[in-house]
């Protein structure tokens, strides 16, 4: 006898020092579902090393308490006129990626605008555009806020459709 299809879920997450966005989607009602969705915070005036264990952390509970069967995250982009962000976020996804790899969660990075390009069919779209197309990719009743949420959102639809959308 056949083993029964897993169910996918599929975990986006944001990367920021300051702000970590995530949301987790999967099977609904017949449809896809939100089933999650938050920030793991951390204050400015911690230490870096602090702010990254809060971050590994909370990510870390996310994934034991969510199971996705993925984590799809922003890839890495730097801009030459600010390196410094490039780094600082580095260092978030670095945490990110540990904690999934010792739950043994596949990754997916996607580039920012792979990621646009696929919820708005613009690679260059706006964070509003972001939100209004997360709204209505995942029917929901109001915009998904803050928009780390709906980047993270962005990013689980969008690693969702790389599994082949299937819904079991």
């Amino acid at each position: 006898m056949p083993a029964e299809p897993r169910s996918r879920r599929v975990l986006g997450i944001d990367p920021g020092l300051s702000d970590t966005g995530y949301g987790l989607i999967g099977p609904g009602d017949g449809a896809l579902a939100v089933l999650a969705t938050g920030v793991i915070s951390t204050l400015r005036d911690l230490r870096l090393e602090d702010r990254i264990q809060l971050i590994y952390t909370g990510v870390d509970e996310l994934l034991a308490a969510l199971s996705p069967e993925l984590v799809v995250l922003e890839d890495l982009y730097a801009e030459y006129r600010f390196p410094r962000t490039a780094l600082l976020m580095a260092h978030a996804r670095g945490v990110i990626c540990l904690a999934a790899r010792q739950r043994h969660v596949d990754i997916l990075a996607l580039a920012p605008g792979e990621v646009k390009r696929a919820v708005t069919g613009n690679g260059r779209a706006s964070k509003e555009q972001v939100q209004h197309s997360v709204q209505r990719l995942l029917a929901l009743g109001g915009l998904p806020r803050p928009s780390h949420v709906a980047d993270a959102l962005a990013l689980a639809f969008t690693g969702y459709s790389r599994m082949g959308g299937r819904l079991t």
